[in-house]
């Protein structure tokens, strides 16, 4: 027989432990799972077995997610690691894999909270051994501090590029070039984002100090590249792409590409909730009220998930699912 309970929170990143704390505090039984085998999510990956040099290395953000692990110090939170949630249902009845063997439970209402999904980045080439995506790149450090082979190369665009950059020097390790693929028309076209980005421009000074630190390690950085092609057969050896003009072509034994990142929406999809296409973010996300309701009652969106908005923006978004839920119950 299932076991009943008021709300399941799945996923145990920034969304989904701050979704359970609310729920907690306000009286409900609640049940936390997550696949992986510690909290924290993708963003803060092993944080509770992270030592100081490593938390020096990832930098002061990832530091700061140790301190939302104390969320499970509440005896109210039922938190089950290793927890792999395999079908939900729109009347909330969840079937998961736990320690070998199928589980189920019912709950009274869903909060999903399964974060993003590094983007797709099919190029000539991105199958060969060796090609993997940046986010690879850093769960390696994060979980076991290793690096892949020099010398490494970083390919595509978004902020993780030069956050893994920089990780990468802190750890003693100079990749051998980032190549950006970012067209220079696509700065001008931000330039109507700019008001809002100096209202956040905590973010701003985040970014410049990234781009600092890839400066003064001397990493090489190609701008606006196309054609990007990875040569090797049994594995990596170089990339090839246009940039400046010219044809280039760097030699590595590893290779990073990443092309920003997208709402996990494998749950809402499979559950047929309605979505809508974001045109600034260039992906399908679910569609959602002001506090992550979705087209079925018995279900909440929080996290990016929901729309990527960072590890801060999920904890405020895990907090008003949870207490709407909870008035809702």
């Amino acid at each position: 027989m299932s076991e009943i309970i008021d709300i399941a929170v799945i996923g145990a990143g920034p969304a989904g432990l701050a979704a359970a704390s609310v729920t907690a505090q306000h009286g409900l039984t609640v049940v936390l799972l997550d696949e992986q085998p510690a909290a924290g999510g993708q963003i803060y990956r092993a944080i509770g077995s992270a030592d100081a040099h490593l938390q020096d290395i990832l930098g002061r953000d990832y530091a700061a997610g140790r301190t939302l692990l104390n969320i499970l110090d509440q005896p109210e939170i039922d938190y089950r690691a290793g927890a792999t949630v395999w079908n939900l249902t729109a009347q909330g009845n969840i079937s998961y894999s736990l320690g070998g063997s199928a589980r189920t439970l019912s709950a009274r209402h869903v909060i999903v909270c399964t974060g993003a999904l590094e983007r797709p980045m099919p190029f000539p080439g991105w199958t060969v051994p060796g090609v993997m995506t940046a986010g690879a790149g850093q769960i390696l450090l994060k979980s076991s501090e290793l690096i892949p082979p020099a010398p490494t190369l970083l390919a595509g665009n978004g902020p993780l590029l030069f956050l893994v950059a920089a990780q990468y020097l802190r750890a003693g390790h100079r990749p051998a070039a980032i190549v950006e693929t970012t067209p220079w028309r696509n700065y001008g076209a931000a330039l109507g984002a700019l008001p809002g980005a100096l209202r956040a421009n905590s973010y701003l000074r985040k970014g410049w100090a990234l781009l600092g630190e890839i400066k003064r390690g001397r990493v090489p950085h190609h701008r606006a590249a196309t054609n990007l092609r990875a040569l090797g057969t049994a594995h990596v050896e170089a990339l090839e792409f246009r940039a400046g003009g010219r044809q280039r072509r760097i030699p590595c034994a590893s290779l990073l590409i990443h092309s920003g990142i997208v709402p996990n929406i494998q749950i809402s999809r499979a559950l047929d909730l309605d979505h809508s296409w974001d045109p600034a973010q260039r992906c399908w996300r679910p569609r959602l009220g002001a506090w992550g309701e979705t087209s079925l009652e018995t279900i909440s969106i929080a996290g990016d998930g929901a729309g990527i908005g960072g590890a801060e923006a999920a904890l405020h978004c895990g907090r008003l699912a949870a207490l709407h839920a909870a008035w809702r119950l």
